[in-house]
């Protein structure tokens, strides 16, 4: 879904549309997404940066003041709040809802103003969530609600360009710190489900006895142990952008003959180039519904009944057994779902886990050869 030109006819001007957002937060891989549908959209992390008039700026998950002087010069500068305004102005507004036990979660589409959420309504909508999404399941509807909403407002345009101004009696959500995940140990854990469901990384739940503190995490365990199998173009956004992170840390990438930073935009482009591709597959891989690592499978070739195959485990919530559970999926991803006979991989000499870790597996040293002035050990299974 694109822009809808017919609806602009006769105005004899090209319409200009941009999407402006903080850096290095939440909404930055959805960002992406919107633009892609909307199509000829520029993207900005500053709003000095900012250049000439606008028809439209989204300005989504950005967490600076913008001041009057640079709104005044484009047409709409659109914000979408999640909450029923003017009820539910400032921080959170959907994780504090769902701590209030809400299931039906309003989402406001309003112009930007000079004061907090306070700008006139373009629509309203309504998420229904079903009680039980954990944080990033959260996160990945509100994403979706908003990218919904500004593809519908600039569909849409004639019917929602005219905002109406806020009425009624207003409230305000306080912005959440660490504290505000804080557990009561003399409380049951279906009283305190909801505050499980919203926490973070960065904020996790916690609770402290006798002088210590100790962090909870609770995970919906779907798997019951098997290994799941998940191809790089079904990775929802949030996965997506998982997998940036671990291929761009420093345990990953020195063992990459390329040990470049990956941008957002090549990492998704290359995602977007398997789409199409017969000759090679990238997994990510869970067990335990955790996120363990990725296997790939390149020069895949039906003919001679081979492939080349690597992995890397997730460098940052370690998984007992990462190694093992990589190399056995695929071993068996070869030679019982693509029914191949030879896997083939390449790994630097001086990694030498990875390479006693193959031996165990009775993979074959066939050779050795230099790349970038590092040695690589060329070995292969045959079965």
């Amino acid at each position: 879904m694109g822009w809808n030109y017919e609806l602009f006819k006769g105005l004899n001007l090209m319409i200009k549309i941009a999407i402006l957002t903080s850096e290095n937060q939440w909404f930055e891989v959805y960002v992406l997404q919107l633009a892609k549908e909307l199509k000829n959209v520029s993207i900005y992390k500053d709003h000095n940066d900012l250049q000439g008039n606008h028809d439209i700026v989204f300005i989504l998950s950005y967490h600076q003041i913008i001041p009057q002087e640079i709104l005044a010069k484009n047409s709409h500068n659109i914000v979408v709040h999640a909450s029923f305004l003017p009820k539910g102005k400032g921080w959170a507004p959907l994780f504090w809802q769902v701590l209030e036990s809400k299931n039906k979660i309003p989402f406001t589409m309003i112009e930007a103003s000079d004061s907090v959420d306070q700008g006139d309504i373009y629509m309203q909508e309504i998420l229904e969530l079903t009680e039980y999404e954990s944080n990033a399941e959260l996160r990945e509807k509100q994403a979706q609600m908003i990218i919904k909403m500004c593809l519908k407002f600039v569909n849409r345009y004639e019917q929602y360009k005219i905002p109406i101004q806020q009425s009624g009696d207003e409230s305000f959500y306080k912005k959440r710190d660490k504290k505000d995940s804080r557990l009561d140990i003399n409380k049951i854990i279906k009283e305190q489900f909801n505050l499980l469901r919203i926490v973070n990384n960065n904020y996790p739940a916690f609770f402290e006895l006798d002088g210590n503190r100790y962090i909870l995490k609770i995970e919906l365990d779907k798997s019951e142990g098997e290994v799941e199998l998940i191809d790089f173009v079904d990775l929802i956004p949030e996965e997506r952008l998982m997998i940036l992170d671990w291929r761009n840390s420093l345990d990953v990438k020195k063992w990459m003959y390329s040990q470049d930073d990956i941008s957002m935009q090549s990492h998704l482009d290359f995602i977007d180039g398997l789409q199409l591709s017969k000759d090679r597959q990238y997994l990510a891989v869970k067990k335990e519904n955790n996120y363990v690592g990725v296997v790939d499978f390149t020069g895949i070739d039906f003919d001679k009944k081979q492939s080349y195959f690597g992995l890397y485990a997730n460098p940052f919530d370690k998984f007992i057994g990462a190694g093992r559970v990589l190399e056995e999926v695929c071993l068996k991803y070869v030679f019982d779902f693509l029914n191949l006979n030879k896997i083939k991989l390449e790994v630097f000499s001086d990694n030498l886990r990875a390479v006693n870790l193959y031996k165990r597996y009775n993979f074959e040293e066939m050779g050795v050869k230099n790349i970038n002035d590092k040695q690589i050990v060329c070995m292969e299974l045959t079965r």
